[in-house]
């Protein structure tokens, strides 16, 4: 058997794999797409809008209530359909309080054995009045 030195590194402290930066306290967001969204300016088109959305996509795992917290953007690119673009007040300050939340992106680690894991879970109800 013989070893291919330009594939194989030993210890090393980080490496990029699938698109995140694994290290040994864990699984980190890539730097250059936080960089990417945080050097941003807001967007003017369509097309930049759903850029931005693909670029959170891609950090979604990191990003506590993803999905509500992009919704400005959806309802931004839906409203495309029918009229012109408009980057609305509500879109322009989710955008800003994004850029400041990927600066502080946690890290995702497994669980230690022995220790308490708590998990927090979310439920949200909608009642349907019933006629």
């Amino acid at each position: 058997m013989k070893l291919n030195q330009s594939k194989c590194s030993f210890g090393v402290t980080e490496e990029k794999f699938l698109g995140y930066l694994v290290t040994k306290q864990g699984i980190q967001a890539n730097p250059k797409k936080i960089a990417a969204i945080e050097n941003m300016t807001a967007p003017k088109t369509v097309k930049e809008v759903q850029s931005l959305t693909g670029k959170l996509a891609a950090l979604t795992r990191f990003l506590s209530k993803a999905t509500e917290r992009k919704l400005p953007f959806f309802k931004t690119l839906k409203g495309c359909l029918k009229q012109s673009f408009i980057w609305t007040s509500e879109a322009k300050t989710v955008f800003q309080e994004m850029k400041k939340l990927l600066k502080t992106l946690p890290t995702l680690t497994s669980p230690i054995k022995g220790k308490i894991l708590y998990l927090y879970v979310s439920v949200q109800l909608k009642l349907l009045a019933q006629f």
